[in-house]
């Protein structure tokens, strides 16, 4: 009997892999440095090394297994199983999930990372509970993935759902896009350290000096454990929930989900987080006083959520 599913989570410095059971347990995780080559036959035969690896560790037999579910960062048209642009991975029109397929042998599926997560967090996490939900993932940039009517929303080619570029301040703040003013350019991890470290350098007086790790760098974390006693700190996370805030009220406007759910790296601040964004996409949305509010969570599946949500690709 067939109870298991492959997921493939493919970075641009790690190749992450995990073998879950149909209901969503997973049983074995393992990873891989990703290929800096361009050509895909690299990235394929890391994949299948890994499925050989985890299949060898758990003694599940290939019959068990249903198939290879795949979260690429990049343009992804998962109708077609095509990269159809990945700049981190060095490739563009690839067949993925065809030459997965064909190096492993099992049925495969393929889709954008970051809506894999969003599927994985609405399948197994604190989305399974509704039919409209978005995901909005924090990290070295901002993605997410958009659940509507329990159907994954992607776009043509899967090139829809980028979260993290829709605008918030025109002429505003260099985005990794190549415009200015995006949200991500405001609202990722990456974002905060560097206004953090910008704002720093106007108050030589603020506590935050004194907490530079040894390469002068400082992280999210210390910045919102600072704010509790630092001016300039929570000035800085202060503005930095009223911009992501902005971003979740506008997604709230056009979309009107029935949850947003907080995931990637800047979630691990849990309800330092989550609570004044809650209160501040209470406060803004549109018509809030007569339409249904909207839940804002924050994601429970943590660094197992591509790899869960590619497996997801073949969970009805």
């Amino acid at each position: 009997m067939k109870n298991y599913v492959i997921g493939i989570d493919i970075g641009g410095t790690y190749i992450k892999s995990g073998i879950i059971r149909y209901d969503g347990t997973l049983v074995v995780t393992d990873k891989l440095q990703t290929p800096s080559e361009s050509d895909p036959h690299y990235l394929v035969n890391t994949i299948s090394c890994l499925i050989s690896q985890m299949l060898r560790q758990t003694s599940i037999k290939r019959k068990e297994v249903i198939g290879v579910g795949i979260g690429s960062a990049g343009a992804v048209d998962r109708v077609r199983g095509e990269v159809c642009f990945a700049a981190n991975l060095g490739i563009q029109k690839v067949p993925l999930a065809q030459l997965v397929e064909e190096e492993t042998g099992f049925a495969t599926k393929i889709a954008n990372d970051a809506n894999c997560a969003c599927v994985g967090e609405w399948k197994f996490g604190n989305g399974k509970a509704y039919s409209d939900i978005i995901l909005v993932t924090l990290g070295t940039g901002v993605g997410g993935g958009i659940i509507i009517g329990n159907q994954l929303f992607e776009g043509n080619c899967g090139a829809g759902g980028e979260i993290g570029h829709m605008l918030l301040y025109k002429g505003g703040r260099q985005c990794s896009c190549g415009r200015r003013g995006c949200l991500e350019a405001y609202a990722s991890a990456t974002a905060l350290v560097q206004i953090t470290l910008e704002q720093m350098k106007k108050d030589k007086f603020t506590k935050l000096w004194n907490v530079l790790d040894e390469s002068k760098m400082i992280t999210p974390q210390v910045v919102f454990e600072m704010s509790k006693q630092d001016k300039l700190a929570k000035k800085i996370v202060d503005e930095y929930i009223q911009n992501l805030g902005e971003g979740l009220v506008d997604l709230c406007n056009v979309f009107r989900p029935q949850a947003i759910i907080i995931g990637g790296g800047m979630s691990a601040q849990g309800e330092n987080l989550i609570a004044p964004l809650r209160q501040y996409v209470a406060d803004h949305i549109f018509a809030k006083d007569t339409t249904p509010p909207v839940d804002v969570l924050q994601a429970s599946l943590g660094n197992d959520a591509g790899v869960i949500g590619a497996a997801s690709l073949f969970v009805d």
